[in-house]
């Protein structure tokens, strides 16, 4: 059971693999989502420690200027960012515009279940390249 309690994050986990992902190819390149309590935990106590309002977080690889203006990366040693977006389809743009493929950015947008909405998801790289994502939290409209 996750500690993150939402009916959409535990159909997601009834496919996950024993490791508790679920993984989606996407031409050379992979797309999975991390649902593993102790990831969903160090990233909600990460979402505690952000100031602004924010729906999304990111690895990036620089802390400061625009989001568009820095790359994702992996979490270790990244600059967690948050941010506010509006939609599904804000969310594939900026991953988009910051490296993640077009082909990746759409199948994110398409298995992660109120982003853009009333879920809180974070986003980053595996040390190879493949865009993670991990419900974070929820959040009342």
């Amino acid at each position: 059971m996750s500690c993150l309690a939402d009916p959409r994050i535990e159909a997601l986990q009834e496919h996950a693999d024993a490791s508790g992902e679920l993984s989606f190819p996407a031409g050379p390149d992979c797309f999975r989502i991390n649902l593993r309590d102790e990831n969903i935990q160090l990233w909600q106590e990460t979402f505690e420690q952000i100031i602004s309002p924010a729906n999304l977080l990111l690895a990036c690889a620089d802390n400061d200027g625009d989001l568009i203006d820095t790359t994702l990366t992996w979490v270790v040693g990244s600059a967690i960012r948050g941010t506010t977006i509006s939609s599904a389809t804000e969310a594939k743009q900026l991953l988009h515009a910051m490296g993640s493929s077009s082909e990746v950015a759409q199948i994110a947008i398409e298995h992660c279940p109120g982003l853009g909405e009333n879920l809180v998801w974070a986003f980053y790289l595996e040390r190879h390249g493949g865009l993670i994502a991990t419900p974070v939290s929820s959040f009342q409209l």
